[in-house]
């Protein structure tokens, strides 16, 4: 029953500063769970026990209560990180205590930050949200700081510039929101050593594989803003590849809804939308798709078999342990800048309760066993490092590709899978 008093069902008066939080919890938690497009303010104002004309008089808008749930995200971060850089003059010690922050934080306020990493990325170009270009320039320039400290004293690698390594160890944090969104737990200090000391060594032992310069696979690239940090343009996904000539309109709807759903979510994205870019009557969509649930779970479902099928080959024509994760590396990269829905995996959008989890959960635990088995591999074969964890280091390395492969395209790098090969084999560390 909603109540329209300043009293809670109990009896008990809440202030207003109170009632205010509660409502952000709850909004927080309905944009998290379903995205802030499919949210209505009715949804809200019933899970905070509101009429919804009531809410506005906490909020003006819906736009406000994002807007103030992404401010207390950020603002966090920002304390954080300040604290993390403050603190010590090592340079692996401070990005390691970037990264425990974002993971504590992302413990502490797990449906902020879901929020916050989705609409930011859409939000960081509109004009209303222009403070969050500045607040992410801020945010990024300490990860940037502590890597260059790190490249200026020797630490890691000289042909590894401090911008990569900044938005690799960043992203790959920050996508650490979807682990506890699925059920998975971790330990904020763990996993930070886990994931710092992953990244700056590598997991192959000295030797065991071949490492090379990287100067040309960076070639040119565009990696910071004039802020000092990645520019928050570079974090919209990339849109799939678009090729229309030739195609029939089911395949002109399945890539034009790709296209949409990486760009702007799957929530957001209308029929019409879709029907427009493929340049088909809207009418025409139910014949060909269904619906909008059943299209994103076949794309889904056709990526990861895609994938499935495609590491099974690799694994066959690998030459061993580090051959194959080499491979991994280069099909996942290549599969996610060809595909729409690398965005939308990393969102988490597969969650939906429409969706047919047990098809894709299969398909899931495939790849992921596929992935895990071969640093097992590599484990018993003395070519990755015995200290590895198979499960955590698998998913980081999967989480860091998801989260980052777009924006480094977006960078201008030509060779992202010998990017990504160089980093999980040999590391950022200065050891070659």
């Amino acid at each position: 029953m909603n109540s329209e008093t300043g009293e809670n069902p109990r009896g008990a008066r809440v202030r207003p500063s109170d009632r205010r939080s509660q409502i952000l919890r709850h909004a927080g938690a309905l944009f998290a769970r379903q995205g802030y497009g499919a949210t209505t303010v009715r949804q809200i104002a019933d899970a905070a026990e509101l009429l919804s004309g009531s809410l506005y008089h906490h909020f003006p808008s819906k736009e406000a209560m994002l807007l103030d749930i992404m401010e207390d995200v950020i603002a966090d971060a920002l304390r954080r990180y300040r604290a993390a850089v403050r603190t010590t003059t090592d340079p692996i010690v401070a990005l390691r205590n970037l990264v425990r922050g974002t993971l504590a934080l992302i413990q502490a306020n797990p449906d902020g930050t879901i929020v916050s990493v989705g609409e930011g990325r859409r939000l960081a170009r509109t004009e209303r949200f222009f403070w969050l270009a500045d607040r992410t320039a801020e945010a990024s320039g300490l990860w940037v700081e502590a890597a260059r400290d790190g490249w200026e004293k020797g630490v890691f690698r000289p042909d590894l510039p401090p911008e990569v390594v900044a938005h690799l160890l960043q992203s790959t944090a920050w996508s650490m929101a979807q682990w506890l969104r699925s059920g998975r737990v971790f330990d904020p200090d763990e996993a930070a050593d886990r994931i710092v000391d992953g990244f700056v060594r590598g997991i192959a032992v000295p030797g065991a594989y071949q490492s090379r310069d990287l100067g040309a696979v960076l070639a040119a690239a565009r990696p910071s803003c004039p802020g000092g940090g990645i520019d928050p343009a570079l974090l919209v996904p990339v849109p799939a590849r678009i090729v229309f000539e030739g195609s029939d309109a089911r395949t002109r709807i399945m890539v034009a809804a790709s296209g949409l759903f990486a760009q702007q979510g799957f929530a957001r994205t209308t029929t019409r939308q879709i029907a427009e870019a493929a340049g088909v009557p809207v009418g025409s969509l139910a014949h060909h798709i269904g619906s909008k649930e059943r299209l994103i779970s076949e794309m889904l479902a056709e990526f990861l078999d895609e994938l499935r099928t495609g590491f099974a080959k690799d694994a066959a024509d690998a030459a061993g342990p580090v051959e194959q994760i080499g491979a991994f590396i280069v099909r996942t990269v290549r599969m996610l800048a060809e595909h729409g829905v690398a965005s939308v995996i990393q969102l988490n959008e597969s969650a939906m309760q429409e969706l047919p989890r047990r098809e894709l959960d299969a398909l899931f635990g495939h790849v992921s066993r596929t992935w895990r088995g071969a640093v097992e591999d590599g484990i018993r074969a003395g070519v990755f490092r015995a200290e590895v964890d198979p499960d955590f280091a698998h998913r980081v390395i999967r989480t860091a590709i998801s989260a980052g492969s777009g924006v480094y395209q977006a960078m201008g790098v030509p060779d992202v899978p010998g990017l990504y090969q160089e980093i999980v084999l040999a590391g950022v560390g200065a050891r070659r």
